[in-house]
């Protein structure tokens, strides 16, 4: 692992004098390890691709698999049977949900490819107009109803600062590349309330006053409306923090550095605007997908092969978790320290009870099983996991063992 960070450069990014471009929506670093050569649709999906193939030449609609493998639905079981339940919705079948994120039982949206943005009322899902509906949103994520953000890339960024009819009234941000052929994907939204928000993804390449530098990370503080460019390496694949003075990141920064594919960094300071960020050791030579915490002394990250690691307070490094899986796991979300749900590859659900991490049963149809991409909820009592798609639903039974 690497030692301290250096204080990253903050870059006014409407003041800089942009001449280096980059090609738009880089694809993830190429060095893996162990059996990571699987394509990852929520790292390389282009926000400018409607995701799976929806035309006339595709495949037939109906899925076919390996009956004798894992993978496979043979028989379905009922939702009697099972913790998870799928719920209609007017997502197309070849659509990809990447993210879900909601405030109560009544008001949750979740979002994907071919600009899919569905919303939850309480009694069922209906669609919403997307403000570009042909490219992939990566993350939905809001302080509030009428505070939202709604990211794909460092060119189609949107925020929703009041309701029409109950929906988000999307308004896109400047191009933070500040030309059109310059530009990122972004993969990571968080914030510690209203006006204060961070996202991050690739590298952005600039030319400024001080030289060349690459961006991975996008400030806005209360009552400001531009943004800060953070000077990073790597590319970053989630945020959570606890306030605005303590952010955890994950970061793939196997480009720099082969080892550093699940690297992760922890970022305190006096205000969120003067953060410093310093690597913490993650004992995982894979990649990290996603990271979340109960509070500030108990945080978890998890990612490739069934990767788990958990830090609490007066860890110096991460504690290498037990799984129950070797499948690909993209994202993490709890209602609390004893209720913890990680979803991933192949269908993969698991529960954490404040004990240990054991899967879970969803009532999937009959064929391949769908890849989950995330997971979010209210309280114990609901959540919701999205993917492709499929939407999931749990009001608090916790069927567990099997598959």
């Amino acid at each position: 692992m690497i030692g301290v960070a250096p204080k990253p450069r903050r870059l006014a990014l409407f003041a800089l004098a942009l001449a280096l471009p980059v090609t738009a929506f880089a694809a993830c670093a190429e060095t893996k390890q162990g059996n990571l050569d699987e394509e990852d649709p929520s790292q390389t999906i282009d926000p400018r691709d409607g995701g799976r193939d929806t035309s006339a030449d595709a495949e037939s609609d109906a899925p076919t698999c390996d009956a004798a493998s894992s993978d496979c639905v043979t028989d379905a079981i009922s939702c009697d049977d099972a913790a998870w339940c799928p719920v209609p919705s007017p997502l197309a079948p070849a659509s990809v949900l990447t993210s879900v994120w909601g405030w109560s039982k009544t008001n949750v949206l979740a979002v994907g490819s071919v600009g899919a943005l569905l919303r939850w009322d309480g009694s069922k899902w209906s669609a919403l107009d997307a403000p570009e509906k042909k490219i992939t949103f990566s993350k939905v994520w809001g302080a509030a109803p009428d505070d939202v953000w709604l990211v794909a890339g460092t060119d189609a960024l949107y925020h929703a600062t009041k309701l029409v009819g109950g929906a988000p009234d999307w308004r896109a941000e400047p191009n933070l590349g500040g030309e059109a052929h310059n530009a990122a994907t972004l993969f990571a939204v968080w914030g510690s309330g209203a006006g204060d928000v961070r996202i991050g993804g690739a590298r952005l390449a600039v030319d400024t006053p001080d030289g060349f530098a690459e961006l991975n990370q996008f400030v806005r503080a209360a009552g400001e409306t531009t943004w800060d460019g953070v000077e990073g390496s790597g590319i970053v694949r989630a945020i959570w923090g606890s306030s605005a003075t303590d952010v955890w990141m994950v970061v793939d920064n196997s480009a720099t550095n082969p080892w550093e594919q699940g690297m992760t960094l922890h970022g305190t300071g006096p205000s969120a605007a003067e953060l410093r960020f310093t690597p913490v050791d993650s004992r995982s030579a894979v990649g990290l997908n996603a990271v979340w915490g109960s509070s500030a002394n108990d945080v978890w990250a998890v990612g490739e092969l069934g990767t788990i690691r958990r830090i609490a307070a007066g860890d110096a490094r991460w504690r290498i978790v037990t799984s129950p899986t070797t499948a690909r796991l993209r994202s993490v979300w709890g209602s609390g320290p004893k209720d913890i749900w990680a979803v991933g590859q192949a269908g993969t659900i698991l529960h954490y009870d404040g004990t240990s991490w054991t899967s879970s049963v969803a009532a999937l149809p009959v064929g391949p099983k769908p890849e989950l991409y995330g997971v979010w909820g209210s309280g114990p009592d609901d959540v919701w996991i999205v993917g492709d798609g499929i939407i999931l639903h749990s009001t608090g039974k916790k069927a567990g063992g099997g598959s």
